[in-house]
């Protein structure tokens, strides 16, 4: 005799078609609770470093099916092995747990122990209807299916269909371009510390297409980054503003200035950004401005699983603990050459500005074989370093941090590579010789200078002092150094210079272009300004960002930085490049602070900086 509720058709047609039903419907409530509660701020800080846009509306129903099916078929398999099993019965109560499970693990605000309390509950519930309803719910959910895999297509069209129509709408909106506009490629190498290009000077090889560059253009001798960290960076880079101005020092952008991108569009450039590092240069953060294609999430396969719910949960309780500890879908440098490209081919004859962040470099280092070991004797080296798993700070042997550094320098050559690719395939197109490339990085990174790692914590020379490159023949002049300290915030300017437009008035940091055009240096150059917000987050605890904001001005001889609890460093940091000796309270040190402490004020435009106690460093 049949279990209550198994009805005559045990075959697999009721639990696939249960399967599916309920993978769409889970689906479809958790894309739109994903939007919900990211747009209000609702999610967990570990669900909101992998934030989503409106793709994953159809995103999660498409994923959370496939899963559904897969259990189903399993169940399938193991019913014809065991006829006696009640499978119809254990697929109704096991897709009720997971449907039930995945609603309540959408904000990632309640613990898991009552989260499982509650889907337990739900279950027992849905048990006893069983028994009652069974063959009611599997005949509604194949009447349903329709209906729930049409509202799935129909989202998928109007999704994609709505971005298509937007970047086209954007496209025509644009007005012609002058004849001679020269296409213009700014590459950020994310996480890149200047003293690791061998153009600066570093032993090993790292950069030959750097090198190359080098050679072939101008190379900023002390270019500093706006930040130590990427999102205020980034923010800096394309509007051409310090961070106290555009504010997006650890909120997004909100748009107060036009960027570089609004900018071009209105000479008729076509824009776009590829982002690597998906969870700070991205459109969520307000980073996309200016930007008719931004490509941060969904690009691939991998990535749009790994921003439905139970992905997330299988990679933190089954991956991290099997060892599995790399950001998840992690783009490599490969891909957004390949993106880039393919974009550029699209609309040839129409100029283009093309914003690249190449994220290989940053931890946990691991590039690609055989990169990984290009550099180093050890089997495995790098991947202690691990931000994304809050393993910051570990302890290790002299041999395993030489590994971490040589897994670095392994990325980085890998990077070079593909920086490589992007421009001989550039060159085959006939687009190299009338394009603008700038290479610089965002921030640097500590290898325990200071007693550091990573970058977000300080404002020491090694997390600010970047690479910085032009390259354009026949507007910049081979060969060049300039040692005078730079901002790469100048970017902005410097490209509507060389374009032989005055730069916008909203950029506020002048233009490069001066100091390679003039035998002497302008005496009145402003010093960079670098800042950091306040970081009070546990993983930071004892570490300068922690306790309070800073900022930093660099001249030739000095770097100054002030932070609001801890007081003032001053280093003579031409001399002293490792910065060992703080030289605030010497008497020299003395007035030089206070020279500096004017200049910043005078670059803040405010009355005040903030007064913090003297510390003795």
């Amino acid at each position: 005799m049949a279990n209550p509720g198994e009805g005559t058709d045990t075959g697999a047609v009721p639990i696939l078609s249960l399967a599916a039903s309920a993978g769409l419907l889970t689906g479809l409530i958790e894309g739109s609770a994903f939007l919900f509660l990211q747009e209000r701020g609702w999610w967990h800080w570990s669900l909101a470093e992998m934030a989503v846009t409106r793709e994953i509306l159809w995103i999660s129903p498409v994923f959370d099916v496939l899963l559904f099916l897969a259990l189903g078929i399993i169940l399938v398999v193991i019913h014809k092995v065991v006829p006696a099993l009640p499978a119809r019965r254990i697929a109704y109560v096991l897709f009720a747990f997971l449907l039930g499970l995945n609603w309540l693990l959408a904000s990632g605000k309640i613990s898991h122990v009552p989260v499982l309390v509650l889907a337990v509950g739900l279950t027992v519930t849905a048990n006893r209807f069983w028994s009652a309803c069974g063959d009611a719910t599997y005949r509604r959910a194949r009447q349903a299916l329709p209906w729930l895999a049409g509202v799935t297509v129909l989202l998928a069209i109007g999704v994609q269909g709505s971005l298509w129509l937007e970047e086209r709408n954007a496209m025509q909106r644009l007005p012609p371009a002058a004849p001679d506009a020269p296409n213009i490629l700014v590459v950020v190498i994310d996480t890149l510390r200047a003293d690791h290009v061998s153009a600066y000077g570093y032993p090993r090889r790292t950069t030959p297409t750097l090198d190359r560059l080098a050679r072939e253009g101008v190379l900023f001798e002390r270019a500093f980054a706006s930040s130590s960290w990427t999102l205020a960076s980034h923010a800096s880079l394309i509007t051409g503003r310090y961070c106290f101005e555009h504010g997006a020092e650890n909120e997004p952008y909100d748009g107060r200035f036009p960027t570089i991108g609004d900018e071009l569009q209105k000479r008729g450039y076509r824009t776009a950004a590829f982002s690597a590092n998906y969870i700070w240069f991205s459109r969520i953060r307000g980073l996309g401005k200016g930007f008719i294609r931004f490509e941060d999430y969904f690009n691939t396969v991998a990535d749009m699983a790994s921003r439905t719910l139970y992905a997330r949960k299988f990679k933190k309780y089954v991956l991290v603990p099997l060892g599995v500890n790399d950001w998840p879908a992690r783009k490599r440098a490969a891909q957004i050459t390949d993106a880039a490209l393919a974009w550029v081919d699209k609309n040839p004859e129409v100029p283009f500005f093309a914003f690249l962040n190449y994220f290989d470099v940053h931890d946990p280092y691991l590039p690609p074989p055989p990169y990984r070991t290009k550099f180093s004797t050890l089997p495995n080296p790098g991947g202690m370093i691990n931000d994304f798993i809050v393993r910051n700070n570990p302890k290790m042997t002299p041999q395993e941090l030489q590994g971490e550094m040589d897994a670095y320098d392994g990325a980085l050559y890998y990077t070079d590579e593909q920086i490589a690719r992007l421009l001989d395939e550039l060159n085959r197109r006939g687009k190299l010789k009338n394009t603008m490339v700038i290479v610089t990085a965002d921030h640097g990174e500590f290898f325990g200078e200071h007693g550091l790692f990573v970058h977000r914590n300080a404002l020491y020379r090694e997390a600010v002092q970047v690479p910085l490159l032009v390259y354009f023949p026949g507007s910049v002049p081979a060969g060049v150094t300039v040692s005078l300290p730079v901002s790469n915030t100048s970017i902005a300017a410097t490209i509507l210079e060389l374009l032989g437009k005055k730069p916008a008035s909203g950029f506020t940091v002048p233009s490069l272009v001066t100091l390679w055009s003039t035998m002497s240096p302008p005496s009145e150059w402003p010093a960079p300004l670098m800042e950091l917000d306040r970081m009070p987050y546990d993983s930071l605890r004892g570490q300068p960002a922690y306790s309070g904001r800073m900022k930093s001005l660099v001249t030739p001889r000095w770097q100054y930085i002030i932070h609001e609890k801890d007081g003032e460093l001053l280093y003579d940091w031409a001399n002293d490049p490792k910065q060992q000796t703080n030289l605030a309270a010497s008497p020299e040190g003395q007035r030089a602070a206070r020279e500096l402490k004017l200049k910043m004020l005078e670059l803040l435009r405010r009355n005040e900086v903030f007064e913090p106690a003297k510390a003795d460093h």
